[in-house]
C-alpha cells in the first residue's frame, strides 16, 4: 500500500511540474505574442515615418532646386535680354554728314593732289541741315578728327534720355599732306553739333560737355559724376575718289564710320 501511495505522489508531483511548465511556456508564448502584437505596429509605423521624412527632405530639398534653377532662369532672362538690347544698339546708326568729291587736280609745284571736297552736316533721312563748305585738302587721303563721348552701359540699356548713345563733336577736315593743326575747323567747341541741333536748344547736360570737355576727359570722377564710360578724340580717313560721295555715320558706339554711297559708285561703273 505504501508503494502505492509513492507512486501516485510521483505521478502527481511530476504532473504538477509539467502543468507548471506549461502554465510558463504558455505564459511565455502568450508575452512573445503580446510582444509582437504591440511593438511589431509601432515598429512599422516607425519605418514608415522615417521613409516620410525622409521624402520631405528629399521634396525640401528638390523644391530648393526648383527655386534655384528658377531664380537662374530668371537671372539668363535677363542677361540675354540686355545682350539683345546691347546688340540692336550696336546696330543703330545716324547720319551726320556726307562728303564729295567735286574735284581733284594734280599740284605739279607741290607734287601732290589737292581735293575739293564739299562738307555737309545732314539729318536721319540725308537732307542736309546747315551750310555745305567746300574746302581744298592737301591729298587724296581725307582725314576727319572729332571729339566722342561714350557713356556706361547702363545708362544706354536703359535708354537715358541724355545718355542713351554716344555723341560727337566734328573737328577738323584735312589731307595727308596736312598737319591736323592746319585742318580746318569744322564744329567748335562750346556750340552745338549741328548734326544733333535737330531745330532744338542744347541741352545743359551736353554744354556742360563740351565746355569742360578736357577737363572731363582727364578726370575720371567728374567722368563718373555724369556717367561717361570714356571722352577722347578719334579721326577716320578715306582715300577718295573724283566724283565720289561718302556718307559718315555715327554707332552708339560712338565709332563714326565712312563709307562710298551706293549710287556714286554705280555711276562711276
Amino acid at each position: 500500500m505504501g508503494k502505492v501511495n509513492e507512486t501516485v505522489k510521483t505521478i502527481n508531483s511530476t504532473l504538477r511540474t509539467m502543468l507548471g511548465i506549461a502554465v510558463v511556456g504558455g505564459a511565455g508564448y502568450g508575452g512573445y505574442l503580446g510582444y509582437e502584437l504591440y511593438n511589431e505596429p509601432r515598429e512599422r509605423l516607425a519605418a514608415k515615418q522615417a521613409e516620410l521624412d525622409t521624402a520631405v527632405v528629399n521634396l525640401k530639398t528638390t523644391r530648393a532646386d526648383l527655386v534655384a534653377r528658377e531664380q537662374q532662369i530668371v537671372e539668363l532672362n535677363e542677361r540675354v535680354a540686355r545682350i539683345e538690347l546691347a546688340m540692336r544698339l550696336l546696330k543703330v546708326r545716324r547720319r551726320l554728314a556726307q562728303l564729295t568729291v567735286l574735284d581733284q587736280r594734280e599740284d605739279a609745284e607741290a607734287g601732290m593732289p589737292v581735293s575739293k571736297i564739299e562738307f555737309v552736316e545732314i539729318n536721319d533721312e540725308g537732307q542736309p541741315i546747315g551750310e555745305a563748305r567746300q574746302f581744298d585738302v592737301r591729298g587724296d587721303l581725307v582725314y576727319v578728327d572729332y571729339l566722342r563721348v561714350t557713356f556706361d552701359d547702363k545708362y544706354v540699356e536703359e535708354s537715358d534720355l541724355d545718355r542713351s548713345t554716344a555723341i560727337c563733336l566734328f573737328q577738323r577736315i584735312f589731307g595727308e599732306h596736312q598737319e591736323a593743326i592746319d585742318g580746318y575747323q569744322l564744329d567748335e567747341v562750346g556750340t552745338r553739333p549741328t548734326a544733333y541741333a535737330r531745330g532744338t536748344e542744347m541741352s545743359d547736360f551736353e554744354q556742360k560737355i563740351w565746355d569742360d570737355f578736357w577737363l572731363i576727359a582727364n578726370d575720371p570722377a567728374r567722368a563718373a559724376e555724369l556717367g561717361i564710360f570714356a571722352a577722347h578724340g578719334a579721326a577716320v580717313s578715306m582715300r577718295v575718289k573724283p566724283g565720289a560721295k561718302y556718307e559718315l555715320e555715327l554707332r552708339s558706339t560712338g565709332d563714326i564710320t565712312i563709307r562710298p554711297l551706293q549710287e556714286t559708285m554705280n555711276i562711276e561703273r
